[in-house]
């Protein structure tokens, strides 16, 4: 009997570490800021009507959407790109989040952001991005 349970015990200890250590989405490398409507014709379907996009970020194959709603991460797949993963994030459903800046050495900075029913997204920019005005974004559709 007391084997069974620590079997039991171990089985559970293992899915619980699972969840932990797999994201809802892994690292997403966004890239730098934008002009607003860079890259529209990936995501402005998706739009409701009266949401706006507030921020645009793009990397080499994928990016970060900040709208008036939501917080849009798409990411490209395979070869060739052409399968596309999108992830909307309510702006009320994000529990908590943390900033990484770069450093001397580092050549991105990162947010992870955990939500409500959906665990972690970490999302990763190039160096030289304001990290803090990101923050200052976030704090104010989180918080605010």
């Amino acid at each position: 009997m007391q084997a069974e349970a620590a079997s039991l015990f171990e089985h559970i200890g293992t899915e619980i570490m699972s969840a932990v250590a797999h994201p809802f989405m892994g690292k997403v490398f966004v890239g730098h800021p934008v002009k607003i409507g860079t890259a529209s014709e990936l995501y402005s379907p998706l739009l409701m009507e009266g949401e706006e996009v507030e921020n645009e970020f793009k990397g080499v194959r994928d990016g970060a959407i900040f709208t008036s709603k939501r917080l849009i991460v798409y990411n490209r797949q395979g070869i060739t790109g052409k399968k596309i993963e999108f992830s909307n994030f309510p702006w009320r459903s994000i529990t908590a989040f943390s900033v990484e800046n770069s450093g001397t050495f580092d050549l991105d900075a990162e947010v992870k952001i955990c939500g409500s029913g959906w665990g972690v997204c970490e999302v990763v920019f190039t160096k030289g991005t304001d990290v803090r005005a990101v923050l200052r974004f976030m704090n104010g559709k989180v918080f605010g």
